[in-house]
C-alpha cells in the first residue's frame, strides 16, 4: 500500500481555486429569477413528514368528539304554526283600494310575533306549568345522564357503591309548590328519597334540614322569610338524590323568551312558525301548547273586549228598568181601579205621545252617552253634542209638562201613568234587545288568527349530530394538523431541500444528501445514556445514510487531488447538526475502503466521539498540544480496522487559544503522511472561534448541514467568516433530510442526490 505522504505532501502541491472562494459580499445574493411556481411536491413532502403529527391530533380531537357524542345531552325542538288572516278578507275593493296595496306592507303578522313573545303570554305559561321550580336526578358527572338514558323505565340502586345517592335510572320526582325568600332564589337545594314514602329536604348554603312526606304541605321559617314547599310525587328507591331549586320568575320569563325562536314563513305570508329547543321533549311540548292556548285566548278576549263591556254594563241596567216597569203598571192599575175608565182627549193624546216621544229619545241619549263614556272623556266633542240634544229634549219635556198641567187632574195622572208605562217598556223593549245583539257577537266573534300546527312532543333530538361532529371531528383534526405542520414549518425557517442552497450559492455545493436513518434512532434508544453510541455504519452498513456517506467517499476521492493537504475539517454552524455522526461513520466508511483514516476530535468543547468506540477521552488532543504526551501516545490504533483515533482529551480553560499552540500544526503536520486522510471534528463554527483556527491547517472544509434546523442566513454566515479567515469551503452535506415522497432515495432503498465539483 502506498503511503499517503508520496502522493499527498503537505506542500509543493498546487490546487485549483477552491468553489467557495469568492470574496464575501456582505449583501444577500439575488434570486434567480424564475416564474412563480406552485410547491406542490415540497407541500405534500410536508405532509407526509408531518404524518404522524397531523394522524395524532386527528385522532385525539375524533376521540374527543365520540366522547362528547356519546354523552352529551339531547336537545328537542318543538314548533307550532299560526296563521294571521286580514280584518276584512270580505271588504269590498275599488280601483283605489287594489292600487294602495301595491304599497302596503303587512304589519300584522309582526304584531303578532312580538306579541306571542310578550310577557302577557308566556308568563301565564310559567305559572300554569310552574316552570321556575326545577327538580332533577343528581347524576354522576360527565357520563351520569348516558347511564340514565340506558337505563330508562326502571329504577336504579342510588349511588356510586353506596355512595354519593347518585341515580342511575328512571328515577322522577314531582314538586307543585316551592317557594323560598327572595334571597335564597338559584339557590340548590337537595332531596333524599326515604322508605315508607317519605323523604329528607336539606341544602341552600344553610343548616336547613327536615323530614317529610309526600302529599303534605309543609311551612318553615328562616332568618329572611318563610320556605314554602310540597313534594306530590316520588319515584325512587331510598337513598337517590334530586337536586331541587327554586328560580326567578322573571329569570324565566326572560329565559324562554330568549330561547323561543319566531318566524314568518315565506313573505308577507301571514304564517308564523315558533320553535322551542330543550332537553326534555315533553316539557318543551307542554310549554310552548300553553304558550299556543294562552296566545290564542289573550287575541279571541282582546277582539271581544268592548262588546263584554258594553254587555255588563247593560245586564247591571236591566233588572233595574224592569222593575221601574212593574212598578208604573201597578200604578196605573191601581188608577183605573179607583177611577174606571177615564175617556181622554185628543190634545191629552197628542201630548202624551209627544212627552213618550221625548222620554225615548231623552232614555236614548242616556243610553248612548254611557257608551262614549266607556271610550270618551266628557269634554269631547261628541259627548258633548249628546248633552246639548238631551237639554233641548229636557226643555221639550218641561213644556209638554206645562201643557199637560193644565188639563184636569185625573186627566193628568192618567196621562202620567200611562206615560211612565209606555217609556219604561221602550226602553226596556230597546235595551234588552242591544243585549240579546251583544251576546250574539261575543258568542259569534270570530278571531282573525287560527292554530294551524299544534306541538307534538318530538321523538328524536336534533342535535348532538353524532355522525356530524365525528365527521367535523375529523376535518378539523385534519386542518389544525396540516395548519400545524406548515405553521412548524415557517417557524422553524431551516431549509429542507438542498437545492435550496445551490439556488442560494449559486453553485452546485452539494456533496451528499444524507437521509434520515430511522435505524440510528432506535439505535440510540436502546444505548445507555453515558455508554457507548453506535455506529450505524459497523452494525448496518447497508443503511440508505451509510450509502450516501460512500456516495460521498467518491466524490471527495475524485475531488483530494487538488487540495493542499490531505486534513479534512467537518464544521457545521451550530451544536445538534449531526456533525459528530457524520465525521464517526464517514471516518468508517473511508476505513473500510482500504484506505488509513485518523480521525481528530478537536471539539474541545462538548467532544464525545470517543463514546463511538468505546474509549477514554483521558489522554488526547489536549495533553500532545502541551506537550503531555507524545503524538503516538494519544493516538488510539486501529478503533476500527484501519481507523486510528485521537480523543479531545481534558478540557482546557483557554481553548481558543489552546489551538494557536504551534504544536496543534506540528501534530498536523507530523499525521499527515501516515495517513491516506486526516479527518477533524471541529465545534460549531458559529458559536467559537476553534473551527476557524483548525480551518486554516486544512486542505479542505465541508460545511454540515441538517434539514430543517440550519437556516439561510447560517449558512451565509458561516461562509463569510470562513472567507474572512481566508478558507474557501469545499462544499456541503446536507444532513437528516427526509424522505420525500416519490423520490428515487424511496424507491431503491435510500441514496444521496450529489454534486460533483472539479
Amino acid at each position: 500500500m502506498n503511503h499517503p505522504a508520496d502522493s499527498h505532501p503537505l506542500t509543493h502541491v498546487t490546487h485549483s481555486p477552491p468553489v467557495l472562494s469568492v470574496p464575501f459580499d456582505p449583501r444577500p445574493p439575488e434570486p434567480l429569477r424564475e416564474e412563480p411556481t406552485v410547491d406542490l411536491k415540497g407541500y405534500l413532502s410536508t405532509l407526509y413528514d408531518s404524518r404522524w403529527l397531523i394522524g395524532s391530533i386527528t385522532a385525539f380531537i375524533t376521540v374527543v368528539a365520540v366522547l362528547y357524542a356519546l354523552v352529551a345531552k339531547p336537545v328537542y325542538e318543538a314548533n307550532l304554526m299560526i296563521h294571521v288572516e286580514e280584518e276584512s278578507p270580505n271588504a269590498s275593493k275599488n280601483i283605489l283600494s287594489e292600487a294602495s296595496s301595491l304599497f302596503e306592507t303587512k304589519k300584522a303578522a309582526i304584531a303578532e310575533m312580538e306579541l306571542l313573545r310578550s310577557r302577557m303570554v308566556v308568563s301565564r305559561a310559567v305559572d300554569n306549568l310552574q316552570l321556575y321550580i326545577e327538580v332533577q336526578p343528581k347524576y354522576f358527572p360527565v357520563a351520569g345522564f348516558w347511564f340514565a338514558t340506558q337505563n330508562a323505565g326502571n329504577l336504579s340502586d342510588p349511588g356510586l357503591f353506596g355512595y354519593g345517592g347518585y341515580v342511575w335510572g328512571a328515577e322522577k320526582a314531582e314538586v307543585s309548590v316551592f317557594e323560598v325568600p327572595d334571597s335564597w332564589l338559584d339557590r340548590e337545594f337537595v332531596l333524599t328519597a326515604r322508605a315508607g314514602n317519605r323523604y329528607r329536604f336539606s341544602g341552600g348554603g344553610q343548616r336547613l334540614a327536615f323530614d317529610g312526606t309526600v302529599g303534605q304541605r309543609y311551612r318553615v321559617p328562616l332568618p329572611d322569610g318563610m320556605l314554602e314547599i310540597k313534594v306530590d310525587r316520588l319515584y325512587a328507591n331510598p337513598g337517590a338524590r334530586f337536586r331541587i331549586k327554586r328560580k326567578s320568575r322573571l329569570g324565566t320569563i326572560q329565559a324562554i323568551q330568549r330561547s323561543m325562536v319566531i318566524t314568518e314563513q315565506g313573505k308577507q305570508s301571514g304564517i308564523i312558525e315558533v320553535k322551542l329547543q330543550g332537553e326534555n321533549s315533553a316539557r318543551i311540548n307542554n310549554l310552548l301548547s300553553e304558550i299556543g292556548r294562552e296566545y290564542m285566548r289573550q287575541n279571541l278576549a282582546r277582539k271581544t273586549e268592548e262588546a263584554e263591556k258594553s254587555l255588563a254594563f247593560l245586564n247591571q241596567q236591566l233588572p233595574i228598568l224592569k222593575r221601574q216597569l212593574e212598578q208604573s203598571e201597578d200604578r196605573y192599575n191601581q188608577f183605573r181601579n179607583a177611577h174606571g175608565t177615564v175617556d181622554l182627549r185628543e190634545e191629552a193624546r197628542m201630548s202624551l205621545a209627544q212627552a213618550a216621544a221625548a222620554r225615548t229619545r231623552r232614555m236614548e241619549l242616556i243610553q248612548k252617552k254611557t257608551e262614549l263614556l266607556a271610550r270618551f272623556t266628557e269634554d269631547h266633542p261628541i259627548v258633548a253634542a249628546v248633552n246639548r240634544q238631551r237639554k233641548e229634549v229636557d226643555e221639550e219635556l218641561e213644556s209638554i209638562a206645562r201643557r199637560i198641567r193644565t188639563l184636569p187632574v185625573m186627566e193628568q195622572d192618567e196621562a202620567r201613568l200611562t206615560r211612565d208605562i209606555k217609556v219604561n217598556t221602550d226602553l226596556y223593549t230597546a235595551l234588552s234587545n242591544t243585549a240579546q245583539q251583544l251576546r250574539l257577537i261575543s258568542v259569534g266573534r270570530v278571531s282573525n288568527v287560527r292554530l294551524v300546527d299544534a306541538p307534538i312532543a318530538p321523538e328524536r333530538p336534533i342535535k348532538p349530530n353524532r355522525p356530524l361532529i365525528v365527521a367535523m371531528a375529523v376535518v378539523t383534526g385534519l386542518f389544525l394538523g396540516t395548519l400545524i405542520a406548515f405553521t412548524r414549518r415557517a417557524m422553524r425557517g431551516g431549509i429542507d431541500d438542498p437545492q435550496k442552497i445551490e439556488r442560494m450559492l449559486r453553485a452546485r455545493v452539494v456533496y451528499a444528501s444524507i437521509p434520515h436513518s430511522a435505524n440510528q434512532d432506535k439505535l440510540m434508544r436502546k444505548s445507555k445514556p453515558d455508554g457507548v453510541l453506535p455506529l450505524l455504519a459497523q452494525i448496518l452498513p447497508e443503511d440508505p445514510a451509510v450509502e450516501s456517506l460512500r456516495s460521498f467517499r467518491a466524490a471527495l476521492q475524485f475531488s483530494m487531488p487538488h487540495f493542499k493537504n490531505n486534513v479534512v475539517m467537518m464544521a457545521g454552524p451550530t451544536r445538534d447538526l449531526g456533525k459528530s455522526f457524520v465525521a464517526a461513520n464517514f471516518a468508517a466508511v473511508m476505513a473500510a475502503s482500504g484506505k488509513r483514516v485518523l480521525l481528530i476530535d478537536a471539539d474541545l468543547r462538548n467532544g464525545h466521539l470517543h463514546r463511538y468506540f468505546g474509549v477514554e477521552r483521558g489522554k488526547g488532543l489536549s495533553r500532545a498540544i502541551i506537550g503531555g504526551a507524545t503524538v503516538d501516545e494519544v493516538i488510539h490504533r486501529n478503533v476500527l480496522e484501519r481507523l486510528d483515533f485521537i480523543p479531545t482529551g481534558e478540557l482546557p480553560t483557554n481553548r481558543a487559544e489552546f489551538l494557536l499552540h504551534l504544536n496543534f500544526g506540528n501534530l498536523l503536520e507530523t499525521v499527515s503522511p501516515e495517513y491516506d486522510l486526516v479527518l477533524i471534528d471541529p465545534p460549531p463554527l458559529l458559536a467559537v472561534a476553534d473551527a476557524l483556527i483548525i480551518g486554516a491547517h486544512a486542505g479542505a472544509v465541508f460545511l454540515i448541514a441538517r434539514s430543517g434546523v440550519t437556516t439561510e442566513g447560517q449558512i451565509n454566515e458561516s461562509i463569510k467568516r470562513l472567507n474572512h479567515a481566508g478558507i474557501a469551503p469545499r462544499g456541503v452535506l446536507f444532513n437528516d433530510m427526509a424522505l420525500r415522497l416519490g423520490d428515487y432515495r424511496s424507491q431503491y432503498g435510500g441514496g444521496p442526490q450529489l454534486a460533483y465539483v472539479a
